[in-house]
């Protein structure tokens, strides 16, 4: 009798994913000549080799879907979203470091491209436990706080890889729960997440509707089977998907934002006209940030030399410009909100949202892909969310926290802590004239 999990999986892998070189060229932002050396790629003679490929009768590259994101993984290159449509994406909520450790090791977790059923996680993973997981149905996004998981919720959707599947532990520290979702499911829009409920017990009541599963903590395992049913009806979701964007039908999704443009190193030079020498000095100094390829190349993101730029209040060049700034003002007070407007116009584009919980998921939205709000100036407190958490999620998340933040209002004790926690300034709300010099010299349209 043939075994129907190994039939599956055996089937799984002959639909697996090809690549031509030039389609992963295209897809990492590298040129041809670096996908051919990634498979020579090896610092390690006991590891395997770079690259895994497969050549045709002909002799031309392939590459499969598993090799490519076990590579990427291995030499902690960014993963790009073109990688990951094959399957849902589960966001779980766990601020316990244990609890978290215990659900790696409970639902079998490897990072992406690893073998659920041959590998194991290294011991630095599951210390940390954060981050982006990887089973044989879906992937997961393990976060610590809600603020934070909101704000990577509203990038998935701008992204095109929207969340399938919510699990929120109830109630949510920090912020509502009946708000977060909604501001979830506003962001999703006609495909919003699933949500898994975990309470301290079966009978805590959950404050939204529409919960797809409720979990009592004391049965955690039961997640195992739970996670598993769940993607397996979410795939039908991300099949219909990934034919639509196949045949080219209009898709009931947010459209993917363009790629974030990738700068090298000898870019980086030829736009401040200084030496190759120069720019290492920078990222070795910690002045600038990059991130290396495979092949230990240095690679700029463009919100990475913006902020470079503004802290040193340098011109912004013509390549890195895209116009106006973008500014969202998250404020109740319409009133306010109306005259911040007003003193906005003509220098910014401007974005308001009254609602603090649902600006988290907007921020992340807008700031994926090519995509970046240049500044925030939020009026405090913030309903429904701590001040400190709201402004920590931002100021931490990859893609948003490039973005500079203005506080209005507050005692003399907040702000203090606001600008420990890297806000630009901090404003009397009979004062708000001041943020509009405040933004244009910290934004680089005004030399010092």
């Amino acid at each position: 009798m043939i075994n129907s999990e190994s039939t599956r999986r055996s089937k799984k892998k002959s639909e697996e994913t090809l690549y031509l070189a030039s389609q992963l060229a295209s897809i990492c932002d590298v040129d041809l000549k670096t996908i051919h050396n990634w498979c020579d790629r090896n610092d390690d003679p006991d590891e395997p080799a770079g690259l895994e490929s497969q050549r045709t009768t002909g002799g031309h590259l392939r590459f499969t879907h598993v090799a490519v994101l076990r590579f990427l993984t291995r030499w902690g290159y960014p993963i790009p979203n073109e990688l990951l449509y094959d399957r849902p994406h589960v966001l779980l909520v766990e601020p316990d470091p244990a609890v978290r450790a215990r659900i790696v090791s409970m639902l079998h977790l490897v990072r992406p491209g690893d073998d659920p059923l041959r590998d194991t996680p290294r011991a630095q993973d599951i210390t940390n436990a954060l981050g982006l997981w990887s089973t044989a149905h879906y992937y997961l996004h393990l976060v610590d706080d809600a603020c934070t998981a909101l704000v990577s919720f509203g990038e998935r959707v701008g992204a095109g890889a929207p969340l399938d599947l919510a699990v929120l532990p109830v109630p949510l520290h920090d912020v509502d729960a009946a708000q977060w979702v909604r501001a979830a499911r506003q962001r999703a829009g006609e495909e919003p997440p699933r949500v898994v409920a975990i309470t301290s017990d079966a009978s805590h009541p959950v404050p939204f509707t529409d919960v797809a599963r409720v979990v009592a903590r004391s049965q955690l395992d039961d997640l195992v089977w739970i996670l598993d049913a769940e993607a397996r009806q979410l795939q039908q979701r991300v099949d219909e998907r990934n034919e639509a964007a196949r045949k080219g039908r209009p898709r009931r999704r947010v459209p993917i934002a363009p790629k974030e443009p990738i700068f090298v190193a000898s870019q980086v030079a030829t736009i401040w006209n200084v030496d190759l020498k120069t720019v290492h000095n920078w990222v070795e100094r910690g002045d600038m940030e990059a991130f290396r390829t495979p092949g230990r190349h240095l690679r700029f993101r463009r919100r990475s030399l913006l902020a470079f730029l503004r802290r040193y209040n340098m011109e912004i060049p013509a390549e890195l410009s895209s116009g106006a700034p973008q500014v969202m003002v998250v404020d109740a007070d319409e009133q306010r909100a109306a005259r911040l407007r007003a003193l906005f116009q003509g220098r910014f584009e401007v974005v308001v949202q009254p609602d603090a919980v649902a600006a988290l998921a907007e921020i992340g939205e807008r700031s994926a892909g090519r995509g970046l709000i240049d500044a925030v100036v939020v009026a405090l407190p913030t309903p429904a969310v701590r001040d400190e958490v709201w402004i920590t999620a931002i100021r931490s998340h990859p893609d948003t926290r490039y973005s500079l933040m203005v506080t209005v209002g507050g005692d003399a004790a907040q702000k203090r802590r606001c600008q420990e926690l890297g806000v630009t300034a901090t404003v009397d709300p009979d004062a708000l004239e001041q943020v509009v010099p405040v933004l244009e010299q910290a934004l680089g349209l005004v030399r010092r």
